[in-house]
């Protein structure tokens, strides 16, 4: 666990460099705020489509083979990035990139294998620990990279610095991370009929609970991704804020998250269950979406900022371990792929309608449409805890 925790914080590192610079880098080739966004969304476009199927391939031939072509493939994207001097490499980057960003799923599946069920929260928490880390130091650096000023920032040197952390993200797991996935599943997976992806998905998402999940996972994710894409612009033109500030307050969001995944999750976890923390996020998230709409003080934004940060800390582990804990350990790499496929559709969803919200009915509305989707997911985790009471009570009567 420690090798894949090294690995998944270098290389979100090198995503965490980027994230406060693409608004700018897309408005400095004079493109609207539409476009701003849809060079989000289509790199979680890509995401969406290649995740399943990298979660697939990683349950038939291995984590490790998986991870060592996706990780090859990210340096390249971010070498492109470095020399994009128009909207179509620009695009081309981004695309590329979102392609081989389907590897998450991959992680999460690797470290499912590692773990137990009883301290699968916990493992799933260590990796989100990891993308905090990154995102803690990633905005802060790329920040810097780029400097204080929109009109002279420079976006090479950041591009640079990220394809030289996914070559030594490449280059660890080629030296140092160990096959995770045991050869007799392998064995059994190989062994099994061909499937239609089709006819797989609606075998393995028969079950209701499972589908809930990732409904609910799909509204998180697009009120996130609606926020992060927008939160760059709405900084600059509420608070005057340039790439190094915005990369700062950024980092603030990861150091909760870091705080939450990697030393709380764990005691939270036992003492009230992954469905209650779960329910808890959607609820604490839906706050933190009016704070930060309301925010007109930097005191304001960063408790706005905390409050989401502590949400999304608890959601993560917490649906990841619930989503897994439904699959089949040989479905899991194929599972976990699509609940993150369904998280890049989120994101590509979000932040397209966050660029015409944003235009059209407001800078802040964006924050508000975000807290009303965690209405419905509310609701939904209502469900599932609800099912979840009366097949443990039919469980103890019949045993009773």
């Amino acid at each position: 666990m420690p090798i894949l925790f090294l690995i998944v914080f270098i290389n979100l590192l090198g995503f965490g460099l980027i994230i406060p610079l693409m608004p700018f880098y897309a408005d400095r080739l004079g493109v609207g705020v539409e476009i701003v966004t849809l060079t989000i969304a289509v790199y979680s476009f890509a995401q969406f489509i290649t995740a399943p199927i990298t979660g697939k391939l990683s349950d038939k031939y291995g984590r490790r083979p998986i991870l060592i072509w996706t990780l090859g493939g990210t340096v390249v994207s971010y070498l492109i990035l470095s020399v994009a001097d128009n909207l179509f490499l620009l695009m081309f980057a981004r695309v590329f990139g979102g392609i081989m960003a389907g590897n998450i799923a991959t992680a999460y599946a690797y470290a499912t294998d590692i773990s137990t069920n009883e301290n699968r929260s916990k493992s799933m928490g260590l990796i989100g620990a990891a993308f905090g880390l990154g995102f803690i130091f990633g905005p802060v650096f790329g920040g810097w990279l780029a400097g204080p000023d929109v009109a002279t920032a420079n976006y090479q040197l950041p591009a640079l610095m990220s394809a030289g952390l996914s070559l030594i993200a490449f280059l660890g797991v080629i030296f140092f991370l160990p096959e995770s996935l045991k050869p007799e599943l392998r064995e059994e997976i190989a062994a099994k009929p061909k499937v239609r992806l089709a006819k797989q998905l609606h075998i393995t998402f028969h079950g209701e609970v499972l589908a809930m999940f990732v409904i609910i996972g799909f509204l998180f994710v697009a009120a996130w991704a609606q926020f992060e894409s927008t939160f760059a612009l709405w900084a600059n033109r509420e608070f005057n804020y340039g790439p190094s500030r915005i990369g700062t307050v950024l980092s603030f969001v990861g150091i909760i998250g870091v705080i939450v995944q990697g030393g709380l999750i764990g005691p939270l976890t036992k003492k009230f269950g992954e469905n209650h923390l779960l329910l808890t996020a959607l609820a604490i998230s839906a706050i933190g979406y009016i704070l930060l709409a309301n925010s007109t003080t930097l005191t304001a934004l960063l408790i706005a900022m905390a409050v989401l940060a502590t949400g999304s800390g608890l959601f993560n582990p917490s649906i990841s371990s619930l989503v897994s804990k439904e699959a089949k350990p040989s479905e899991r790499g194929f599972v976990l792929g699509i609940y993150q496929g369904m998280g890049s559709l989120a994101r590509v969803i979000g932040p397209a309608s966050a660029g015409f919200i944003f235009v059209n009915f407001g800078h802040n509305t964006p924050f508000l449409v975000g807290s009303a989707l965690m209405i419905p997911s509310l609701i939904l985790s209502l469900i599932i805890i609800r099912r979840k009471r009366a097949s443990d009570s039919l469980a103890a009567n019949s045993q009773g």
